[in-house]
């Protein structure tokens, strides 16, 4: 038995949602179990009417974040690259184009500590 402590990945989704954009429930209900299966959960959905404020950097005018939470980066790879996933997936890019689409694994608070350690 593994005592590797899970560090949990993050799948963070921009996409444009036009005005009278189609349907994207097809999507969801499509992802959802697949999501679940390797433990996704939704952290911040993006949708049409989404409040963002932007403070720096570049940010392409009308697009919306999306934030799933992972128990590991390889949990998100399995859902990412599973033929499952990538059956249903223009679901969504068919409907809302993507404006990015990336994986960024957490960290460990143990490692990072601003406390001198005795």
């Amino acid at each position: 038995m593994s005592t590797k402590k899970l560090i949990p990945a993050y799948f963070i989704g921009s996409s444009f949602m036009p005005e009278g954009h189609g349907d994207i429930m097809p999507y969801g209900e499509a992802a959802h179990p697949i999501l679940e299966r390797e433990g996704g959960e939704l952290i911040v959905a993006g949708f049409t009417e989404q409040h963002l404020e932007h403070f720096e950097g570049e940010w392409k005018e009308n697009a919306k974040l999306t934030i799933f939470k992972f128990p590991s980066m390889e949990h998100l790879m399995r859902f990412w690259n599973s033929p499952e996933y990538q059956a249903v997936k223009h679901l969504r890019t068919d409907v809302i184009p993507p404006n990015f689409t990336f994986a960024v694994e957490g960290y460990d608070p143990s490692v990072f500590s601003y406390e001198e350690k005795e």
